[in-house]
């Protein structure tokens, strides 16, 4: 029996054994549509923060993998999760967001049997987002085109190997057209399918990898234009790395060791030197868990693995900055332990001592983005929890929403211009932002300004003729953590 079905079999019985056992019941989490389950307070510095509002929405029967994405082409995220259904015949779940980190009532789409992985891509060149599910009973993966409006056309299926458990999206051959591949856990091997340009599929080629191959993450690993891949062997505690040749094809796994049970692998710069990095979170046989990082040489080879604890039975994992620092963090779902683990990133490639929010039970799949702020920091998790039923949304509380007007556009040089930054809070709360905004041209500072009820001015008529690229920084404050709003090109003519 698969690791993956085994897993569920013992969680399911070790569950039935405690439920019957506790004297006083225990309540669940709830499932009502945006009920909030609780808002809870970390300080990491004088001015970083994790404070995040937390809201269930109902999903399928066992929801597993969720990945985000603006499905329906309103500029505000959405969020899609896969339904394993008992390993029955399952379905994808769409969620479409409000803008406010509000997420409309779900709606489902048939897949293959017990899905239980997930991509988001544009696979046949049209603009509009696509699925793409791994169908672990079904050995297929199932394609379902989008319309562009948040719907979704009927599924085509491919055949993959035995127990496909994660599916990536990437060009691996070079054609500038997405590609398929997934980690069979069934017969240790890799499927990649190619795309023909119109969004359907080639028949597949498998590529050998380590022993129970559970995740699957691409990047270019050794700076050659190609398409890597990286791949977790959960049964041997490793993640394989299969360097491309540009064609579609990849070239013999070479393996790293990590912690106990890789149950998942992302990719990220966390030193900052341009090098792609790997991160690993390994279940560890349902206790004390960790996350691997592996900090990438750039020649496709990688340094020793350095584990940083996170809770307990770790089975999801993503990238984003939580904490308005500009530099990556860690997301970790821990199936047993029904959290999610926030590891800081230091930005050295060494992660801070992980803080723990509460999910539903039996949390597994993670995706993160931006469902209620606009600036590039500070952003939200959503988490899928298997045995509730439920996708747990946290919207974080320190991120605030940043626009920034000019009072003039085009000017004249010499002209008097006012630029006006205006900073609110992302979830709707009692507290304002205070602090300070600081406008600059470019890498050229243009002056400091104190905030007066969420709004700063700043004036001047120095400005050259040209085109300009305003920004607006907000410096934080107790309560809500740093952002920058977006470019604003004022132009200035004689």
């Amino acid at each position: 029996m698969p690791n993956f079905l085994f897993r569920r079999l013992a969680f399911a019985l070790l569950l039935a054994v405690v439920l019957a056992t506790i004297a006083q019941p225990q309540n669940s989490p709830a499932a009502a549509r945006g009920k909030n389950l609780s808002s809870a307070t970390v300080p990491l510095t004088s001015s970083r923060k994790l404070r995040f509002k937390s809201a269930n929405y109902p999903t399928g029967t066992n929801p597993q993998a969720v990945v985000v994405g603006d499905f329906n082409k309103d500029g505000e995220l959405d969020f899609a999760q896969v339904n394993y259904n008992g390993g029955g015949a399952g379905s994808v779940s769409v969620f479409l967001g409000n803008g406010d980190g509000m997420f409309q009532a779900k709606k489902d789409y048939a897949t293959g049997s017990g899905p239980d992985a997930l991509a988001v891509g544009d696979v046949n060149g049209d603009g509009n987002l696509d699925l793409v599910v791994g169908n672990d009973t079904g050995a297929t993966v199932s394609v379902l085109l989008g319309n562009g409006d948040g719907t979704f056309q009927a599924h085509k299926d491919y055949a993959v190997g035995s127990y496909p458990h994660w599916v990536v999206l990437a060009d691996f051959n070079g054609d500038k057209k997405l590609d398929i591949a997934v980690a069979n856990e069934g017969d240790n091997t890799v499927s990649v399918l190619l795309n023909n340009g119109d969004g359907t599929f080639g028949k597949m080629r498998t590529f050998a990898t380590g022993l129970e191959p559970f995740s699957v993450a691409a990047a270019d690993f050794n700076h050659d234009g190609n398409m890597d891949l990286a791949v977790t062997g959960y049964y041997d505690g490793i993640v394989s790395i299969l360097l491309g040749n540009g064609d579609g094809t990849f070239q013999k796994h070479v393996d790293y060791p990590v912690g106990s049970g890789p149950a998942a692998v992302a990719v990220g710069d966390f030193n900052r030197d341009g090098n792609a990095d790997l991160v690993t979170a390994n279940y560890n046989n349902g206790e004390t868990g960790s996350a691997s990082v592996l900090l990438g040489n750039g020649d496709g080879t990688f340094q020793s693995h350095v584990d940083y604890e996170a809770g307990t039975g770790p089975d999801g994992l993503a990238i984003g900055d939580f904490n308005g620092d500009g530099i990556a963090d860690l997301a970790v779902a821990n199936l047993i332990g029904n959290t999610v683990s926030i590891l800081p990133g230091k930005g050295d490639g060494s992660f801070g001592t992980h803080v723990d929010f509460t999910t539903g039970t039996w949390p597994i799949g993670v995706a993160v983005g931006q469902f209620s702020g606009n600036g590039p920091s500070s952003q939200d998790v959503v988490v899928t929890n298997d045995t509730s039923t439920t996708a747990t949304v946290f919207l974080n509380e320190a991120a605030v929403r940043m626009s920034l007007k000019s009072s003039q556009n085009p000017s004249t040089k010499g002209q008097p211009v006012t630029f006006t930054a205006t900073v609110e809070a992302a979830v709707r709360q009692n507290s304002q932002p205070t602090g300070t905004v600081t406008f600059s041209d470019g890498s050229k500072r243009l002056g400091k300004v104190k905030l007066t009820n969420g709004v700063a001015e700043l004036t001047t008529s120095n400005l050259r003729v040209g085109k300009h690229k305003i920004t607006a920084a907000y410096s934080g404050d107790n309560k809500f953590n740093p952002d920058k709003s977006a470019v604003l090109v004022q132009k200035v003519n004689r």
